[in-house]
């Protein structure tokens, strides 16, 4: 009998405490307010996850992804001109993109000028330059003047259309003994200015 006043008493003194310290009962249902809590901390972490895989590149990082362009080591074009037209057009294309011609070799002319007649037609050679970025393409690399200027040609194929084409100029990382990744980008750049000055003469 004194053993069972005891936990009747026991039972008692805790029920005293337990009120007196605030504690409620805590549901374990659904609607539970701590789930509600937990749930309210993974949303907000989502939602942030979320922002950042939604955040939108910086313009420079647009612009500089831009100026890439991935060509053969040997890029052409044919369309239905004659040389007439597709020199102005040309050289009003690389005008544009601010290119100096620095000098038009007519091979074909020089070959019938030594009379030979069996040769392909209206071969000529642009020789171009930008002369405020070869600072920065040759500085640490010299001997890459031997591939200096850039070169764009012409020549009449079998099927009649005149081709334009060159040699992509980053072909010159190949032989770029101390990298430089501010020339890199120049020269790639180069890549892209050619190929848009050369495609928007056979666009005409």
């Amino acid at each position: 009998m004194p053993v069972k006043i005891l936990n009747i008493f026991s039972i008692f003194l805790i029920s005293m405490f337990l009120s007196s310290c605030g504690i409620e009962y805590i549901s374990m249902s659904e609607h539970d307010p701590w789930d509600d809590e937990d749930n309210v901390k993974i949303k907000k972490v989502s939602t942030k996850e979320k922002h950042i895989k939604e955040k939108k590149l910086p313009e420079s990082a647009k612009e500089e992804a831009e100026e890439i362009v991935e060509l053969p080591d040997i890029y052409e074009i044919s369309c239905e001109l004659s040389l007439e037209e597709a020199d102005l057009l040309l050289k009003s294309a690389l005008e544009e993109r601010n290119f100096k011609i620095i000098k038009v070799s007519h091979v074909t002319r020089g070959m019938k000028e030594q009379g030979r007649t069996d040769f392909w037609e209206d071969m000529n050679i642009y020789m171009v330059c930008r002369l405020s970025d070869g600072y920065f393409v040759l500085k640490h690399n010299p001997w890459l003047v031997g591939m200096c200027p850039l070169r764009i040609y012409t020549y009449r194929n079998k099927e009649n259309k005149l081709v334009i084409g060159f040699f992509r100029p980053s072909l010159a990382m190949k032989w770029m003994g101390n990298p430089d990744l501010k020339a890199i980008k120049i020269l790639k750049l180069y890549d892209k200015q050619l190929k848009e000055a050369v495609d928007t003469v056979c666009s005409k």
